[in-house]
């Protein structure tokens, strides 16, 4: 007679994983005082900074563009935000700083402009490139005749989110129960797959300067 076997079991067996990156944020306002008296006293080009900031482990400042970054903006005021230094690293390898930052108009209640809300892509900031902004922040006649508050001032928020290094850990190690035949295939979500920029309000490009003048 023949005989018979029963076939080997077959085990499935899998794993998780998890990929994050830890992040460190941080915000200062800076307060133009005495607007008017800003215009025309440093050109297109130069710029007024702010006092230094701590945020994300590191320092910065604010660059205030009154005349314009360029001529071609001469008619618009720009910000920047600036690398300092690295307090937390001593190590020259450790030199650049991924982050991404946000520059909000506030007015006279210190509630956010949402109209005038510039947020950046994650960009590198080093001691080659220590600075990112914007260009074309806000027409010069749309600040003085809307936001410009009575005291002749105005106010810009700067949040900065600076990303550490990934990580990974392992979650679990399991043999999953076989799948059941009354449920339907589900596609994966593409909730979390947005581009930065779906998310964000974006007032204008940003540019990239390498040098400061010093304050007045």
């Amino acid at each position: 007679m023949p005989s018979y076997s029963n076939p080997a079991a077959v085990v499935d067996s899998g794993s998780m994983s998890s990929v994050f990156t830890e992040t460190e944020s941080g915000w200062h306002v800076v307060k133009i005082e005495r607007y008017s008296q800003t215009k025309g006293v440093l050109g297109v080009g130069a710029c007024f900074k702010s006092t230094v900031f701590s945020a994300g482990g590191h320092r910065w400042r604010i660059g205030y563009y009154a005349d314009g970054y360029a001529d071609d903006t001469d008619d618009c005021i720009g910000f920047e935000l600036f690398l300092v230094d690295h307090p937390d690293h001593d190590d020259a390898a450790d030199d650049d700083v991924k982050a991404k930052f946000v520059f909000t108009l506030l007015d006279q209640a210190g509630q956010p402009v949402a109209a005038y809300t510039a947020a950046s892509e994650v960009g590198t900031f080093s001691s080659a490139v220590p600075s990112w902004g914007f260009e074309s922040f806000i027409e010069r006649t749309e600040l003085e005749s809307k936001y410009l508050h009575d005291d002749d001032s105005f106010s810009v928020r700067c949040d900065v989110t600076v990303y550490k290094d990934s990580r990974r850990e392992n979650l679990i190690t399991a043999t999953p129960p076989p799948p059941s035949r009354s449920c339907a295939r589900v596609a994966p979500s593409t909730a979390l797959l947005r581009p930065w920029s779906s998310m964000v309000t974006v007032a204008s490009f940003p540019f990239q300067i390498t040098d400061f003048r010093d304050e007045l």
